[in-house]
């Protein structure tokens, strides 16, 4: 789960391409109560942005492993040559 704001990476300099071999939620299925997980963390996130508390996930990934109760965060790096959002 990431915020994405002006000014900060942009889900394409994450994700620049969609792997030709991604899994998909029609393939794979989805855990419900994930889906209740992230969703309330993402609420939160957007509490956080319009209350302007706190340290909202701009500019970093957080990464949720419901399997294992493992969660982690990284820091996402802008692509100036990016399409979207770089400096070209």
């Amino acid at each position: 789960m990431a915020v994405f704001a002006r000014g900060e990476p942009c889900y394409r300099c994450l994700v620049p391409e969609a792997p030709p071999d991604a899994e998909t939620c029609e393939r794979v299925g989805v855990v419900g109560a994930l889906t209740g997980v992230i969703g309330s963390l993402m609420a939160l996130e957007a509490i956080k942005l319009i209350a302007q508390a706190g340290q909202p996930l701009l500019g970093r990934l957080l990464l949720f492993d419901g399997l294992n109760g493992d969660a982690r965060t990284i820091v996402l790096r802008r692509d100036p040559a990016c399409p979207v959002c770089g400096d070209e």
